[in-house]
């Protein structure tokens, strides 16, 4: 079954960046996150914006996919940490107010694996979960390649378990685009 859900992995991601034909930028990212039950969660990412769906001088609406890791940490030694991957679609809705500053906000409802399905005193109720991602953020510096975004997410089995206490993060997050 492991093997399995690696293969999938797989697959997904040779689809998401396969379509870079039709890709109007890509960007790599991290981020660090304040979690539920004193703990912290750790990710990296890559994002892959579409051609915009409606673009003019006021703002611009793209979609895009996102694929990344993450690991949470708790501050209790005797717990373990959680491991996991994601990959998600989503939305980006950017003010086009110049050429050096662009404002945005993102969206994204994907799926997630993770190696337990229990972290802390959280019963998340299954290895695999939605997850869910909201962002604020800034693009900026030539030819606006660097961003820094304050994300929420939301990771749970969307009470399809008993278990559903599911895991919330708030944090910031710094990418760059090439």
């Amino acid at each position: 079954m492991k093997h399995a859900k690696l293969l999938l992995l797989s697959a997904l991601c040779t689809i998401l960046f396969s379509a870079s034909a039709m890709a109007a930028a890509t960007t790599a990212g991290v981020n660090v996150s304040k979690g539920e039950s004193d703990s912290m969660a750790y990710g990296i990412n890559l994002k892959q914006q579409y051609e915009p769906w409606v673009a003019n001088e006021l703002f611009e609406l793209a979609p895009m996919a996102e694929i990344g890791g993450h690991a949470w940490v708790s501050d209790d030694s005797d717990v373990d940490t959680v491991w996991g991957g994601y990959l998600a679609p989503g939305l980006r809705f950017t003010l086009n107010t110049g050429k050096n500053i662009q404002p945005y906000v993102e969206a994204s409802l994907g799926g997630a694996i993770n190696s337990d399905e229990n972290f802390d005193d959280r019963k998340l109720g299954s290895h695999i979960l939605f997850r869910t991602r909201g962002s604020v953020g800034v693009a900026f510096g030539d030819e606006t390649r660097h961003r820094i975004q304050g994300d929420y997410i939301h990771q749970s089995t969307a009470g399809l378990t008993d278990d559903n206490d599911g895991y919330n993060t708030y944090g910031l997050s710094y990418g760059y685009s090439f």
